[in-house]
């Protein structure tokens, strides 16, 4: 096992043999690290390491993100410009759920591995509020195969419909970020 210092300004955990003259991470000397002692097996600490979550997740995030604007564009605009902007959210709306799909599971997996289990009061919200964000990105995507995309009122329902998953994944990034600096169980 690598011996690991920490940053005592701001918590950064890295190996001793990479520590240069100053934090990576905030910048303050060296010699403001100390030995540090992870809880946290060898094995877990390599996936977790990997940040397959943290990477994966902001594809939809930022989707949702996106998807809304243009939606509000497509409203607003008119001619060619409005017809480009729909067409992008056709394709946003489709592809939406299938990176959903990919930070749910993606989570479940950094979840039970940081966590040892997936019942712990931050983990069960993320779930919830996950699996909010599949469903309204779902139903984006039900109602684009469907119902197609010429009219407004298809416009407005997307802008709705992702607005509800922009609002998801803030939360859900909101308590990602709470997370990060949590103590793991051994």
């Amino acid at each position: 096992m690598k011996s690991l210092v920490i940053c005592k300004t701001c918590g950064y955990i890295m190996a001793e043999s990479r520590l240069g003259d100053i934090c990576p991470a905030c910048g303050v000397p060296a010699k403001l690290f100390e030995p540090y002692k992870s809880r946290v097996s060898e094995a877990r600490r390599r996936v977790i390491a990997l940040d397959t979550h943290p990477v994966v997740v902001h594809a939809p995030q930022g989707m949702a993100f996106v998807m809304m604007v243009l939606s509000l564009g497509a409203l607003i605009l008119s001619g060619t410009l409005a017809e480009h902007v729909t067409s992008t959210v056709v394709v946003l709306s489709v592809v939406l759920p299938v990176t959903v799909v990919g930070g749910i599971a993606t989570g479940l997996l950094d979840g039970k591995v940081r966590f040892k289990k997936l019942t712990t009061p931050a983990l069960v919200k993320k779930i919830v509020l996950g699996s909010l964000f599949l469903v309204f990105s779902g139903a984006a995507a039900i109602i684009t195969i469907v119902a197609g995309s010429a009219t407004p009122s298809y416009m407005l329902l997307m802008l709705l419909l992702s607005f509800g998953c922009f609002v998801c994944s803030t939360f859900l990034g909101l308590i990602g970020v709470k997370l990060v600096g949590a103590a793991f169980p051994g």
